[in-house]
């Protein structure tokens, strides 16, 4: 074969399909997850597994590349939580799903989050701010997540060196997720600032080259 590439067809655990699976079904009709570990627990099912599938589509499979699929479930748990701030509001004006988990409302005492987290929802200001409390949580767990996966860089590399950075490709979504939690963070964590939705042309640009220049400097 051209460039020695192989010709075998990558195997897929189903296991991974499966996860994916349950994961969206264990999220069809709830309304608010209990806990932040459960929320947790969901990314990695959803997003984690299927950043594993994408791994072994390109013949890295895990009994090989143990770190490249240990960073891959965790790019897709801080994924994951970072998506699910991001679709916060568009997802509970139209499913009334509320993306802070209860135990973080009991937490930091927000009376009445489905109001605060309403397009148009103002809330009083002590209210507001537990919210944007509550959110700074959810985000410092993306966050580290993806710092976690990140720490493994230099042994995914030496794992990964006869697989044309494969597992580079795989991870560089981490960037996006990155990118966004950094203007939440700017935000001050205010789920409702329009800011948060309204990305330029140029800072797609920027995201897209910081990916192109994440590529080839692994």
């Amino acid at each position: 074969p051209p460039n020695n590439q192989s010709t075998v067809a990558p195997q897929l655990q189903k296991q991974h399909f499966d996860d994916v699976l349950q994961g969206r079904r264990n999220d069809l009709d709830l309304k608010q997850y209990p806990t932040l570990q459960s929320l947790q627990d969901h990314a990695a099912l959803s997003c984690g597994s299927l950043s594993q599938l994408v791994l072994e589509s390109g013949n890295m499979a895990h009994d090989q590349y143990p770190l490249a699929h240990q960073a891959a479930r965790l790019v897709g748990i801080g994924h994951g939580l970072t998506n699910a701030l991001r679709t916060s509001i568009p997802v509970i004006s139209t499913t009334g799903k509320l993306i802070v988990p209860h135990d973080l409302c009991e937490k930091y005492g927000i009376q009445s989050p489905r109001y605060l987290l309403s397009a148009l929802g103002q809330g009083d200001s002590q209210a507001q701010q537990a919210l944007c409390l509550a959110v700074e949580e959810i985000a410092e767990s993306a966050r580290d997540h993806l710092q976690q996966a990140r720490a493994l860089r230099n042994d995914i590399l030496q794992e990964d060196k006869d697989q044309n950075n494969k597992a580079v490709c795989v991870l560089l979504p981490a960037l996006a997720s990155e990118t966004f939690l950094q203007r939440l963070q700017q935000s001050g964590y205010n789920l409702t600032d329009r800011n948060l939705r309204n990305v330029g042309t140029l800072e797609h640009l920027a995201c897209g080259l910081s990916m192109i220049l994440s590529y080839y400097q692994k």
